[in-house]
């Protein structure tokens, strides 16, 4: 063992990929990448960093694999630096010139094993680079002696309780499958009956019997059978009404007869509600005293007279009045072309957009000089807020839920003027162009070296715009 020590020492271990995830500034994720794997980010759950973070795609892959080396992939909207190991720190723009190649959606550059660097969007911060692979820790184990066998687990009261319990269950369980009685008219079986099965009805068809005849009259009995049989109950079909004259019980008048007389006085009684008899007259004729009896008759004197008949009671009237349209007087809703409907109130109305409020998040400079940050946001925040509130608000008309995070890079030269102004990290790329035409204007103290002698200086403020 101390002779395989020294050789398990003296053996190179390789250099492996660390990857922080920073949000807000608070590291939230830290990991090694021992294998060599792609490393991937994004909003979904099958990235290697899940981050659900506004601007990041749904899935993107930051460190490729080519020939067993790493490349970094970063975005346009990206930013950072990176150092590759001989103290050289470069910026992405500038990498974008010189060795990282553009991919369409992205750019790739090749890195060394001995590369570091920070990335950046919106309020995400990415750290990489590569260390040397840490030993493996063992996974911790008690020992035997502690760790015991199942056995050892079991109480030894509670397991006896436990097997006399079941089997007294098992026990009860048998006796009353084995003494179950089907009992045939339960109450269970009367229940279904009751609720499932129709009720069933015995009718009985059989005629009733004829009573015999006496001796006194069996002569007349028997003459009376011979004459008239008695009728057969019809269980299928009813009975239609015989079409031969029968006599009635009081008045001796065949069927025949009776409804004659009925349509000779429905008759009579349609002919005195009509006024038309048989020559046109009858003695309770009514049409005389009848308004609008004779229609035709009506009809034929208009005509002669030459007048003209008109809904309403006159020519040129509706039903309703004269006929003419008139225009209403009320104050209903209009539409005018194009500007689209008008209310009746008073007039178009347009929804108010909310205002735009907008805080200080972290500021930063790069320079040694007299003009600090502080000096430079105290003059932003007193001069030219106005103007960038003017820019978010003009965009919230548009989307009153937008939000998120600018970041203002900005240099100040030997004069105080504003030089390479720009504004990122905004999803809208029209408030970050609007803030950027805005810094080409701004003007600060001069800034001097500790000498004394006039100098440039950069500058790095975050501002976070939130809808009220």
């Amino acid at each position: 063992m101390a002779a395989q020590r020294p050789a398990q020492s003296s053996g190179q271990r390789q250099r492996i990929l660390r990857v922080g995830v920073l949000l807000g500034g608070k590291i939230v994720e830290e990991r090694l990448i021992r294998e060599r794997v792609p490393v991937s980010l994004g909003q979904s759950m099958k990235n290697t960093f899940s981050i659900p973070v506004e601007g990041l795609p749904l899935e993107f892959t930051l460190f490729a694999i080519d020939e067993n080396k790493y490349s970094l992939r970063f975005l346009d909207k990206m930013d950072g630096r990176i150092s590759d190991g001989s103290g050289q720190v470069h910026t992405l723009d500038v990498l974008k010139g010189r060795g990282a190649t553009n991919a369409g959606g992205y750019w790739t550059l090749p890195i060394a094993d001995t590369a570091r660097g920070k990335l950046s969007i919106g309020d995400l911060t990415i750290l990489f680079q590569f260390v040397t692979e840490p030993p493996r820790q063992p996974k911790p184990m008690l020992p035997a002696s502690v760790r015991g066998t199942i056995a050892d687990r079991f109480d030894p009261q509670l397991s006896v309780i436990l097997g006399i319990s079941i089997f007294a269950h098992l026990v009860v369980v048998v006796w009353a499958l084995w003494t179950d009685v089907e009992v045939p008219s339960s109450q269970a079986d009367r229940a279904y009956n009751l609720t499932f099965k129709n009720e069933t009805y015995t009718v009985d068809l059989t005629p009733p019997e004829q009573p015999k005849p006496t001796d006194a009259g069996s002569a007349a009995g028997s003459a009376a059978t011979d004459e008239k049989k008695p009728d057969k109950p019809s269980t299928t079909k009813p009975s239609t009404p015989s079409t031969t004259p029968s006599k009635d019980s009081g008045g001796g008048r065949d069927t025949k007869d009776s409804v004659a007389m009925a349509e000779d006085a429905a008759a009579a009684f349609a002919n005195i509600m009509s006024g038309d008899g048989p020559d046109g007259k009858t003695e309770g004729d009514i049409s005389n005293r009848r308004p609008g009896a004779d229609l035709n008759q009506q009809i034929a004197n208009v005509k002669e007279s030459g007048k003209t008949v008109a809904v309403g009671g006159g020519s040129g009237r509706g039903s309703r009045g004269d006929g003419d349209p008139k225009l209403g007087t009320g104050g209903g809703p209009k539409i005018d072309a194009p500007g689209g409907t008008t209310s009746a109130g008073g007039g178009k109305t347009t929804e108010k957009a909310p205002e735009g409020r907008i805080t200080v998040g972290t500021k930063q400079t790069f320079d040694d000089s007299t003009l600090t940050a502080d000096a430079v946001l105290q003059k932003i925040k007193s001069a030219y807020m106005s103007s960038l509130q003017r820019c978010y608000k003009t965009y919230l008309a548009k989307d009153a839920s937008a939000r998120g995070k600018v970041t203002l890079d900005l240099t100040v030269n030997e004069s105080g003027k504003t030089t390479e102004g720009t504004a990122s990290g905004f999803p809208a790329a029209e408030v970050n162009a609007c803030i950027t035409g805005l810094m080409g204007s701004w003007r600060f103290p001069a800034p001097k070296d500790k000498d004394g002698e006039a100098t440039s200086a950069s500058f790095r403020i975050q501002l976070q715009l939130v809808p009220d």
